[in-house]
């Protein structure tokens, strides 16, 4: 796996870990919506990557 994909959860993570629906205003629950959709891109990123990479003749 994308290891950058792995910090961007794990920032994801640490963000939502203090943010709350209740105490906090919008913009660190927005942080957690960016981290996650950072590591999503990053995958999908990387799935294209590997499939271009396979579909090149040997």
């Amino acid at each position: 796996m994308n290891p950058i994909a792995c910090r961007a959860v794990a920032q994801a993570g640490l963000v939502a870990a203090t943010a709350s629906a209740d105490d906090e205003g919008p913009w660190p629950l927005l942080l957690v919506a960016g981290w996650h959709t950072t590591a999503a891109d990053l995958v999908l990123a990387d799935a294209r990557l590997a499939a271009a990479v396979a579909a090149l003749p040997v």
